[in-house]
């Protein structure tokens, strides 16, 4: 047996801009140097930045704060080995805090020659923009919290209009760290070095947009600085997502693998029923029943061989009752119900869909038609608590509150931690990027996932991965989590060499025995 460590990580933690400075606080507070911790982020971006852009010639863009700071040492720390580099600082040096001025110090027993940038530098930058093959971006940090204005608003439009790669220290200058939106003018970089933790602003539109792709460099915070400071969130790595992975004993038979019972489909939407069902059964479920509307049971039966079809008492294919008696006792004995795909907004079926939820007495994944059944009926609400996943978008979601998707894209973090705590579901809100809220407070930001999802069919896959795992041995959090990110990586997987527009439902279904091959070579 091996006793190597793995050192991979699980999860990336997501702090807000004051979390972060509590961590700061709390190093210094144990004996490391405000000096000591900047040149650790700043030494650590440079060293990114030679291992994986060799860079020739560099511009660095210094602003009052931290970040201007850490832009000082990437300065000095490229310059030991040899980059050209062109350094401008936007303020007076008496306007710098104490370790950014010790930093400029530094710098200049190089002979740096940092440029003070007043009003007739402004020319000598563009001239260097059209030198540099880099521009770094330490410019201002997370404390943002109104649009730019004067210099900063003319030398990031100037950048902006640049030809030039740009990469920015934390965060893209003109970004509010803690949300996803935009408050005017913001540095538009191809890559963002996040120190230490991601923040909102990185994963959330449209702020996320600025940020190019993120990378998060270490700072050498002393062991303790964390204790007790919650993330605002998490976003899973792939070391976690293959440990969130039901176990299939090699002895199991189709009971060990989990009974889930699918409610979905009417007139015209029999496809969302034939999605979730074979994704469910992709996900590694042992048996998969399907209750239809009577009248479009052939339709089902014949895309569907693997699926036991309970044909269900309808009214112009629309469900109107579920009193069958293969249907009740499937009903008593699954593990899962999986209810909403396809089944309409006809009278009726949301009082069959709140029946059901209220005698079904196992975990139960909510999607689709079946939210809109929940939407004034508190009670219902109430007795999924404990036991359920909620798949709403925006819109769907807009609706259980009473509140816009415009409203809950703003900060969907937040949107999906509160009504998972109120009550006590776990939440998984659908979008750019899909968040899962928890009971407890915990929230999970999904990292994968392309635009070949914006399509209908999506969510009944999604829908039937999270009942298949969870019908597996997989926790709801579990299930949520790993269905979130196997439906993503799926669609990245078939953008790898074919057109992400092109993707349709369907395909990833054909793709799911492939890419869950992958994820469990993660372990």
């Amino acid at each position: 047996m091996s006793d190597r460590v793995d050192l991979r990580p699980r999860e990336r933690l997501v702090l807000t801009a004051a979390a972060q400075r509590e961590a700061d606080a709390r190093s210094v507070a144990g004996g490391v140097s405000s000096d000591d911790l900047m040149e650790s982020a700043g030494r650590s971006a440079a060293d990114w930045i030679l291992e994986r852009l060799a860079p020739s010639r560099v511009v660095i863009l210094v602003g009052p704060g931290g970040n201007g700071g850490d832009g000082l040492v990437v300065a000095r720390r490229l310059r030991e080995v040899g980059v050209d580099v062109r350094t401008f600082l936007l303020e007076s040096p008496d306007r710098l805090g104490e370790p950014s001025r010790t930093m400029l110090e530094r710098l200049d027993e190089m002979g740096d020659g940092t440029i003070c940038l007043g009003g007739e530098a402004r020319g000598e930058i563009e001239g260097a923009f059209e030198w540099a093959d880099w521009v770094v971006d330490g410019l201002l940090g997370s404390g943002v919290e109104r649009p730019l204005c004067g210099t900063y608003l003319d030398i990031v439009e100037r950048l902006n209009a640049a030809d030039v790669r740009v990469v920015s220290l934390d965060l893209p200058s003109g970004l509010t760290a803690d949300r996803g939106e935009r408050l005017g003018v913001a540095v538009e970089a191809d890559i963002t070095l996040a120190m230490a933790f991601l923040k909102p602003a990185h994963l959330l539109f449209p702020a996320s947009e600025c940020c190019g792709n993120v990378a998060v460099v270490p700072i050498a915070y002393p062991p303790g600085a964390l204790a007790g400071i919650e993330p605002c969130a998490r976003v899973p790595e792939r070391a976690g997502i293959a440990g969130r992975l039901p176990s299939r004993r090699p002895d199991g038979h189709k009971r060990t693998f989990g009974r889930v019972l699918i409610v979905a489909g009417s007139m015209g939407m029999t496809g969302a029923a034939i999605l979730c069902c074979r994704a469910a059964l992709r996900a590694g479920t042992g048996l998969v029943y399907l209750g239809i509307p009577r009248s479009l049971n052939a339709i089902v039966e014949t895309a569907l061989p693997e699926v036991i079809t309970l044909p269900l008492p309808d009214e112009g294919g629309h469900l109107v009752s579920v009193e069958d008696v293969r249907f009740i006792r499937a009903l008593e004995n699954a593990d899962i119900l999986a209810i909403g795909p396809g089944l309409s907004l006809e009278p009726g079926v949301g009082d069959v869909t709140r029946d059901l939820i209220a005698r079904f007495r196992g975990l139960i994944v909510v999607d689709a038609d079946a939210l809109d059944a929940l939407r004034g009926h508190a009670d219902s609400l109430t007795c999924l608590g404990g036991r359920s996943v909620l798949t709403p978008h925006p819109g769907e979601f807009g609706g259980l509150v009473g509140r816009s998707p415009i409203e809950i894209d703003v900060d969907r973090v937040e949107a999906a931690r509160g009504f998972a705590q109120e009550h006590e579901v776990v939440l998984l809100l659908k979008g750019r990027p899909s968040v899962i809220g928890l009971p407890d407070g915990s929230v999970h930001v999904n990292p994968t996932g392309n635009t070949g999802l914006a399509t209908g069919g999506s969510g009944d896959v999604l829908t039937g991965l999270i009942a298949g795992f969870a019908a597996g041995g997989a926790s709801l959090e579990d299930a949520a989590v790993l269905g979130a990110y196997v439906h993503g990586w799926a669609a990245e997987v078939y953008a790898r060499d074919r057109s992400e527009r092109s993707l349709t439902p369907s395909d990833l279904i054909e793709l799911l025995p492939n890419v869950l091959r992958e994820v469990e070579t993660w372990i």
